[in-house]
């Protein structure tokens, strides 16, 4: 008897394996995160066009097309659980004309799993460098050596910025400080020198090392489209208390400088973003205000998700009911100034329950995001 999930996939479409690969710190290649599709295609050592079209890769196009999904998490990618996939008639029926549209109904007519197109999004997460500390997963800040930032630069700038010339978007970033790993710098760098300029770049980053300086070092004239600073705090006490050894006095210039790019349309997206938790969540009108004086686009106020402690999992997430400042979030997030078109607002409010290390149950749901490294 077939299950709920295989009776509702056996219809559905999803286009990741046909366009976009996300590469992991060990080093492995997938279409999605490792937790929504565990099975790797290939590795950052194999020639791009092999991994791209590897058996691997063929064998889970293949379940996407014939509905089998049998590569896929069930419960971790948040499309399936919370069904969000079209179907493949609604896609060969659209009437919508874009080029993305017209290559999936290709793709489903002919069955396709060898595909000469390279992807259009690229999500490279491989370097977990960082130059703070990141409080809400415990850790220390990292540097790759040098032995292995020279051996990754060999085996990846090159043929993936030749790879990725033409990709819509490529975000670095999120889960490491791209401006603090020599071999993001170094791929910047060989990437922005090879590729036409297309506003394809989505950075991540704490903003400390994106100087006005680097900037024009690395040329990301015209290659940058968006980017998004992580800065969890409105005044310099908070800031020095969740990344030590770091005043907010040296990031405002730098915010001031992508503020200015913005205005001057040099880059489409300016996003400050604060994940809210307990030492913070008092100063997010003041963000919002921060946000506006130094000329972003907008505020991304996110539910902390970093580590918890066995028996705490609710001890920094303000966002849990069980918070003690749990109602004094709420009357927060009535202030006007939150409610806003330029403030997005993460699920600060209500959330699934899932369980913490211990077995006990805790609010929240979505990957860990915690604060930018």
């Amino acid at each position: 008897m077939d299950r709920p999930d295989d009776t509702w996939l056996s219809q559905r479409f999803c286009s990741n394996p046909f366009d976009r690969i996300e590469t992991q710190p060990n080093q492995d290649i997938h279409f999605c995160p490792a937790a929504w599709q565990p099975a790797a295609i290939g590795s950052l050592s194999d020639d791009p066009e092999s991994a791209w079209n590897s058996t691997k890769a063929q064998e889970i196009r293949r379940s996407i097309l014939e509905g089998d999904f049998s590569h896929c998490s069930r419960l971790e990618c948040p499309r399936i659980a919370g069904r969000d996939l079209p179907t493949r008639e609604a896609i060969l029926s659209s009437k919508e004309m874009s080029a993305a549209v017209a290559w999936y109904r290709e793709i489903i007519n002919s069955g396709r799993t060898r595909l000469e197109k390279p992807p259009t999004r690229a999500s490279l997460g491989h370097d977990l460098s960082s130059n703070t500390a990141c409080p809400s997963r415990g850790t220390k800040p990292v540097q790759l050596k040098k032995y292995d930032a020279d051996r990754l630069d060999w085996i990846f700038n090159e043929p993936y910025a030749r790879f990725l010339a033409k990709a819509d978007r490529i975000t670095i970033g999120g889960n490491g400080e791209p401006f603090a790993s020599r071999h993001f710098l170094n791929f910047l760098k060989t990437y922005c020198a090879e590729a036409e300029p297309r506003k394809a770049l989505d950075l991540h980053t704490n903003g400390l090392l994106l100087t006005e300086a680097v900037w024009n070092r690395l040329d990301l004239w015209g290659h940058v489209g968006s980017v998004h600073v992580s800065v969890d705090a409105a005044t310099p006490e908070t800031y020095g208390e969740l990344r030590p050894g770091r005043h907010l006095g040296q990031l405002m210039p730098n915010l001031y400088f992508l503020g200015h790019l913005r205005r001057l349309k040099v880059i489409d997206t300016f996003q400050v973003v604060f994940v809210v938790r307990q030492e913070n969540f008092t100063e997010m009108p003041d963000f919002v205000r921060l946000e506006r004086q130094v000329g972003a686009t907008g505020v991304f106020f996110q539910r902390f998700r970093g580590q918890r402690e066995a028996g705490a999992c609710h001890s920094v997430d303000v966002a849990d009911p069980r918070h003690a400042d749990y109602e004094a979030l709420q009357l927060i997030l009535e202030d006007p100034v939150l409610n806003a078109p330029d403030v997005t607002i993460d699920d600060l409010r209500l959330a699934p329950q899932r369980r913490d290390v211990s077995g006990a149950p805790c609010s929240g749901g979505k990957p860990d995001q915690g604060l930018q490294g």
